[in-house]
């Protein structure tokens, strides 16, 4: 993929899960996994005491 797209195009990590959250209506709630990747990102530039 690196070879045939720009840096900024291909994405640097996948993270599998085993279920999407969801609306009633079926669509996808992506501010609750953007709110979980920004957790975790911080998590870990938290230093652990």
């Amino acid at each position: 993929m690196r070879k045939q797209l720009s840096a900024h195009a291909y994405p640097r990590a996948v993270d599998f899960v085993t279920e999407l959250p969801k609306t009633p209506s079926g669509k996808i709630q992506r501010f609750l996994l953007r709110k979980a990747e920004i957790e975790k990102l911080e998590a870990a530039a938290t230093p652990a005491a």
